[in-house]
């Protein structure tokens, strides 16, 4: 099983190449592949709170 160190670094990771994407592609008038690059940071963004930061995951202190 995964860390919470290596999920959030997976989770962050799709955040910044999704946004990455989206900008590279906006630039270039690609509206499409923009918007998928949204939503894969999007999909990163969801996987950090359901792996990382949801209250129920963390471990007992």
């Amino acid at each position: 099983m995964a860390s919470a160190r290596q999920k959030a670094a997976i989770g962050s990771a799709m955040v910044l190449l999704g946004l990455v994407q989206a900008g590279s592609f906006w630039a270039a008038d690609d509206r499409v592949v923009a918007a998928l690059g949204l939503l894969y940071a999007a999909i990163g963004v969801g996987f950090l709170w359901a792996e990382v930061y949801r209250p129920d995951r963390r471990p007992e202190e």
